[in-house]
C-alpha cells in the first residue's frame, strides 16, 4: 500500500533522509477512501478522525483535545491541529476536491483578486482562467474591480459575498479597465474546465552577442491531467531547440507530488535521470510508509522531449508558490542552477494524502520530503536571487512584463537586472500578494 502514501504532496512538503535506490511510484486513486461501510453521524465522524489523526498526523504526540463543542467538522478537525507548527491542514467538501483535483474544472466565474498596494487603493483581477464566464466577458489581469453585487473591494475581501457552488447564478461586476474606462457586466456560474498550463512561449534574447532560444512556461497547478499540455509545451521547446527555461510558478500552489516529479525530469534530463527528486518520511508509527521518490528515467510518462536536459532553469515565485512548486525547486537543486526571480515562496516543506469521509476531504499533514542533499527545512520559503514586484499591468507571458524581463536579463547577462517598475505595480510584500477568489482555493493559504 506504499503507493497510496504518495497521492498528496497535494498542498503540501518536508521530509528526511533514507537508503537504497530510488523506486519508481504508480499513479494512486485522488484520495484515500475507507475499506468499510461509512457510518456518518456525527460520533462515528469524530471517532473516525480521532483514530486516523492519531495514527496518521505527522504532529500527533501534539494534537489538541477536540472542541467537543465543535459546530462543524471543519472546526471539531481544526481544534485539533498542532497550531505551532501547521498552518498547512484543511478540509474542503469532497465534491470540491474532486472536481479540481480530478476532473479538473471548477463552478463558479473563474477570477483571483488582489490588492494593487500594502495601502489597499485598488483590487485588481490577478488571473482568469481563460476557458471561464469572467473571461468571455472580457474582463482581463490588470482590470480594477469597483463592486461585485454591489459589495466594495473591503467587502469583496473580507467575504461579505456569498459562495457560489452552483451552476446559473448571475454576478454583477463593475469594474475599469486599463484605458480608464469604468464598465459593468452580469456573468453567470457555470461548470467550466480549468487550464493548468495557460501560456507557453518560445523568446529570443541575445547573450555575448549570440542568439539564444529560451522557453517560457506559466503553470498553475500539479495535477494529472496536466501532463499532455506539459508534453506538448516541453516537445515544442525541444523542436524549437531552447537552451534556457523560465518556469513560471508565481501562481502555483501544489498539486501532485507525482507530477512535480515528471516536470523535474524533464527539466533536469539525463542530469537527474533515476536519481533521488525526495524522500517522503511519515510519522514513527507509519516508517513502512516512508518512500523514495526518483527522478524519472530515459522513458518518461511524457516522453523525455529534452534528453540532455538544461544546466539551469530560472523560476518566477511569489508568496504562492508552494508545496509541489517548492519540491520542484527543492529537488533540483542538488543537479542543476535553480535561480529564483521574483518574491520568497509561500514555505510549505509538508505533505499529506487527502482522505475522504463522509462527503468531507480531510487534508491533514502526514509527511516531510528532502531532497537528495537531505535538506527540506524551508518553512520560511526560498527566497528570490532577484527581488521583483508582481506586475498586473501586462500579462503573463510578455517578455517587457516586469518579472519575466528580470528572468530573461538573467539569461542573457547572468546578473539581476533593475526593471523599470509599473507606477500600479503591486510592492511585492507578501500580504499584498495574496489572492481572493476562485482561481485559489481558499483555504490553501492560511494565515
Amino acid at each position: 500500500m506504499k503507493w497510496l502514501y504518495v497521492a498528496g504532496l497535494c498542498l503540501l512538503i518536508q521530509a528526511c533522509g533514507g537508503g537504497g535506490d530510488p523506486v519508481a511510484v504508480p499513479e494512486p486513486p485522488p484520495a484515500e477512501e475507507p475499506q468499510a461501510p461509512q457510518a456518518c453521524s456525527l460520533s462515528d465522524q469524530r471517532d473516525s478522525l480521532r483514530a486516523f489523526m492519531n495514527e496518521q498526523y505527522y504532529w500527533y504526540p501534539y494534537l489538541a483535545p477536540p472542541e467537543e463543542g465543535a459546530q462543524t467538522m471543519d472546526a471539531y478537525f481544526r481544534s485539533m491541529l498542532y497550531k505551532a507548527s501547521d498552518r498547512y491542514s484543511y478540509t474542503q467538501p469532497a465534491s470540491a476536491y474532486t472536481q479540481v483535483f480530478t476532473e479538473g474544472r471548477r463552478i463558479g466565474y473563474g477570477y483571483a483578486l488582489a490588492w494593487a498596494d500594502d495601502l489597499h487603493t485598488a483590487l485588481r483581477v490577478r488571473n482568469v482562467e481563460p476557458l471561464s464566464p469572467i473571461a468571455r466577458a472580457g474582463i482581463v489581469r490588470g482590470d480594477t474591480v469597483l463592486s461585485m453585487d454591489g459589495v466594495g473591494p473591503e467587502g469583496i475581501v473580507g467575504g461579505q459575498l456569498r459562495a457560489v457552488t452552483t451552476e446559473g447564478v448571475p454576478r454583477s461586476i463593475t469594474y475599469r479597465d486599463a484605458a480608464g474606462e469604468t464598465r459593468s457586466v452580469t456573468v453567470v456560474s457555470e461548470d467550466f474546465a480549468l487550464t493548468p498550463v495557460p501560456v507557453k512561449r518560445v523568446l529570443d534574447v541575445t547573450r555575448d552577442g549570440a542568439p539564444v532560444k529560451v522557453g517560457y512556461l506559466a503553470y498553475h497547478q500539479f495535477v494529472g491531467y496536466s501532463r499532455a499540455d506539459l508534453g506538448l509545451a516541453f516537445t515544442e521547446f525541444a523542436a524549437a531547440g531552447i537552451t534556457e527555461l523560465v518556469l513560471d510558478l508565481r501562481y502555483n500552489g501544489g498539486g501532485s507530488v507525482l507530477v512535480s516529479r515528471d516536470l523535474a525530469s524533464m527539466i533536469g534530463g539525463s542530469r537527474t535521470a533515476n536519481q533521488l527528486f525526495a524522500y517522503l518520511r511519515f510519522n514513527d508509527k507509519q516508517v513502512a510508509n516512508n518512500i523514495r521518490v526518483g527522478f524519472n528515467g530515459a522513458e518518461t510518462p511524457l516522453g523525455m522531449p529534452l534528453p540532455q536536459g538544461l544546466a539551469r532553469v530560472v523560476v518566477i515565485t511569489s508568496p504562492g508558490t508552494a508545496s509541489a512548486s517548492e519540491l520542484v525547486i527543492n529537488g533540483l537543486k542538488p543537479f542543476i542552477d535553480v535561480v529564483l526571480v521574483g518574491g520568497t515562496t509561500y514555505g510549505k516543506p509538508f505533505g499529506f494524502i487527502p482522505r475522504n469521509y463522509c462527503g468531507t476531504t480531510y487534508s491533514a499533514v502526514q509527511f516531510g520530503a528532502l531532497n537528495s542533499a537531505g535538506y527540506g527545512a524551508y518553512t520560511s520559503g526560498f527566497t528570490p536571487d532577484c527581488a521583483v514586484p508582481d506586475d498586473l499591468d501586462r500579462p503573463l507571458g510578455d517578455p517587457s512584463e516586469r518579472r519575466l524581463k528580470v528572468a530573461l536579463d538573467y539569461v542573457a547577462t547572468g546578473r539581476c537586472s533593475v526593471a523599470e517598475a509599473p507606477l500600479s505595480a503591486p510592492l511585492g510584500g507578501a500580504h499584498t500578494e495574496r489572492a481572493f477568489g476562485e482561481t485559489v482555493p481558499s483555504q490553501m493559504f492560511l494565515d
